[in-house]
């Protein structure tokens, strides 16, 4: 059976591209058929990581976003192998289109429907930015009843709203068979891996990339982020996602 991974938030800045990557790196290394597609309107970050032989979907017609664009994707989807899996990312201007039109389509139950099973990946950021993250991941939560990847950025400060952690969160209860896995991004020492990791996130590096062209430190903290990241997933997607189902407006 086909798989989507798709790469949902409204707030832009927040680490999408860099989550959509790190999956198709991931799935690549596995050895799994893989097709990339980017459809960010405005930055298409995913495309530019070369190894990763990215798609590009064109969305937007004079900075507007075409809803029938969605149909192309469905018909990609429909047309692949059914071993191959695929990594989307949604630009932030997609977000709202993409999640109307999911529900309006009642695009999820269609896709299982044509043998493509979805995931949804969703970015938690922190510092400023986790109220309005954590807004669109619970609309997603909400609207949807699809399998749900939930990538904590503490990147940007710390993962906390109203006193608790993210994680920790009420809103979360309510989904917990949903929710496939917690992957975090940690906050690296700044001179050291965090120096590293914003050199090959700068430069559009693979993680393999990297370690290639990288001296012999920056290559094994390099070597390391790889090493957490990949055991986080292993420990979220062991297990098949259960069947799609959409929420009904």
């Amino acid at each position: 059976m086909s798989q989507l991974y798709i790469t949902l938030q409204a707030k832009g800045g927040v680490g999408k591209s860099y989550v959509s990557s790190i999956l198709a790196q991931y799935l690549l290394e596995a050895g799994v058929p893989l097709r990339c597609i980017d459809t960010d309107t405005t930055n298409p970050t995913l495309l530019r990581y070369q190894p990763l032989r990215c798609d590009y979907l064109k969305l937007a017609e004079e900075h507007v976003v075409n809803p029938r664009a969605f149909d192309r994707l469905v018909e990609m989807l429909s047309a692949a192998d059914a071993a191959t899996h695929f990594v989307v990312d949604v630009g932030s201007n997609g977000f709202q289109p993409f999640m109307a039109y999911a529900v309006e389509n009642d695009l999820f139950t269609v896709l299982e429907g044509l043998g493509v099973r979805v995931v949804i990946n969703s970015v938690i950021a922190g510092g400023p930015d986790v109220a309005e993250t954590l807004s669109s991941t619970k609309a997603v939560l909400e609207h949807t009843r699809v399998p749900t990847l939930i990538w904590l950025n503490a990147h940007l400060g710390a993962l906390e709203h109203r006193g608790r952690t993210v994680a920790e969160l009420e809103l979360f209860r309510h989904f917990d068979e949903r929710i496939l896995g917690w992957i975090t991004l940690p906050k690296y020492p700044a001179a050291t891996f965090g120096q590293d990791v914003e050199q090959m996130l700068r430069q559009r590096w693979t993680f393999d990339e990297a370690i290639e062209r990288l001296r012999l430190m920056p290559q094994m903290r390099i070597r390391r982020v790889k090493q957490d990241l990949w055991s986080q997933l292993d420990r979220s997607l062991s297990q098949e996602p259960p069947i799609l189902e959409v929420a009904k407006p």
